[in-house]
């Protein structure tokens, strides 16, 4: 906890309110893919006006969650195969792979007492069983990677990006039958980074990344659909 702070909320606006709270449902399972978001409905639960809600969509469709179109219903979004395979792990991979290789000097004391501080978390969280923030503590670790690099188009793609993984790295996640294998390959990234070669760190970074078992979830679907 020494290095971890919980963000403040007294600050944020209703609209950032309701957005929250339905980006959670949705990370967290509670909404599915496809499920209807209808704003008169959400209004009505959550006791306030449609204005907020109207805008939270908004806000939400433009970070991948939803998908809304003029005169049809508003759905939760699916992450597809081919998006994981041929979009988001690419531009995640070249994204840390980038910053990692231009800002070898920033590597310091600091930097790793950091990503440390997240896999002991990642550790608490795998005993505890909490796929939420072993996954939430996941991204941060990578982010913590990206943050060496100062311009800000690095971190602005990957907010363009994160909460489509986010979706698919719940989805997967929830298929290991050992969540500590998660804390494994993280140590494993860390440990290179402190004392293998750049060629090294850069193959067992495409191999973390590109793994097979970021396709769990899609082999599970293929069995279903063969039955």
């Amino acid at each position: 906890m020494d290095t971890f702070h919980f963000k403040s909320q007294e600050n944020l606006s209703l609209r950032q309110r309701v957005m929250n709270d339905i980006r959670n449902a949705i990370i967290q399972g509670h909404l599915k893919p496809g499920d209807k978001l209808k704003e008169l409905e959400i209004s009505q639960q959550m006791s306030i006006s449609r204005g907020p809600i109207r805008e939270a969509l908004r806000d939400l469709e433009a970070l991948g969650l939803i998908v809304s179109s003029p005169y049809r219903e508003t759905t939760v979004a699916e992450v597809r195969k081919e998006e994981v395979v041929d979009l988001l792990i690419p531009i995640r991979l070249q994204l840390e792979l980038f910053a990692l290789k231009y800002n070898l000097a920033k590597r310091d004391e600091v930097f790793f007492g950091n990503l440390s501080s997240i896999v002991e978390r990642m550790k608490v969280s795998a005993t505890n069983g909490d796929l939420f923030a072993l996954v939430e503590e996941d991204i941060q670790f990578h982010e913590h990677i990206l943050s060496l690099d100062n311009s800000s188009y690095i971190m602005q793609i990957w907010s363009g990006i994160v909460n489509r993984l986010r979706m698919h790295f719940i989805k997967n996640t929830s298929k290991f039958t050992d969540l500590h294998k998660v804390v494994e390959d993280h140590e494993a990234l860390l440990n290179a980074l402190q004392n293998d070669s750049a060629e090294k760190i850069e193959a067992l970074w495409t191999r973390h990344i590109k793994d097979e078992d970021c396709l769990l979830c899609f082999d599970d679907e293929s069995e279903q659909g063969s039955d």
